[in-house]
């Protein structure tokens, strides 16, 4: 793609305008520190790639929203197939890993650690949806970056939702 200046103008101004979307998508997405850059910058490059592709600039978010939601299932994906051939994780390694990505949270308090952790065991739709949902967006705005209907968005939202409470219930330590 030759690029012009407005390509460029408007490619900062939209990643500048949405890093802390990307960066939450890639939070909720990426296992491991290096996992969330390589995530984000396989993100940008697909906004990048995808920029000509955009006409309106009233869909930018959702645009956005469906590059990288879509980026990162298909980055997950390849991430997941790799691993299954090289490393098998022992329920230990995992409680391992978990406690120290939270660990690594430092802004973040345990509570939001604690929801990240379970939105990442989601399935890869419940976590657009989750992401979409915690973003504001509509029923028929997630329809529209998901590529599903409206009504099944909320269907699907809500087993979502229960899903997630539970999860979070089980991280909850015992008081």
């Amino acid at each position: 793609m030759n690029s012009t200046p407005a390509d460029e103008h408007k490619f900062l101004e939209l990643v500048n305008e949405n890093r802390d979307r990307i960066l939450r998508v890639c939070r909720v997405y990426a296992w491991n520190a290096a996992d969330h850059d390589d995530l984000y910058q396989e993100i940008l490059f697909q906004i990048w790639r995808g920029l000509p592709a955009l006409k309106e600039e009233q869909f930018a978010n959702t645009w956005l929203y469906r590059v990288a939601i879509n980026t990162a299932i298909s980055f997950v994906r390849k991430r997941a197939s790799r691993l299954d051939r090289v490393v098998h994780f022992e329920h230990a390694d995992l409680t391992r890993t978990i406690e120290s990505r939270q660990a690594t949270e430092e802004s973040a308090d345990d509570r939001i650690a604690d929801l990240y952790t379970a939105i990442y065991k989601l399935g890869p739709i419940e976590k657009a949806l989750v992401t979409l949902f915690l973003e504001d967006f509509t029923y028929e705005q997630m329809a529209e970056v998901t590529g599903i209907s409206a009504n099944h968005v909320g269907v699907m939202l809500h087993r979502a939702r229960k899903k997630l409470s539970s999860l979070m219930k089980e991280e909850a330590p015992n008081e």
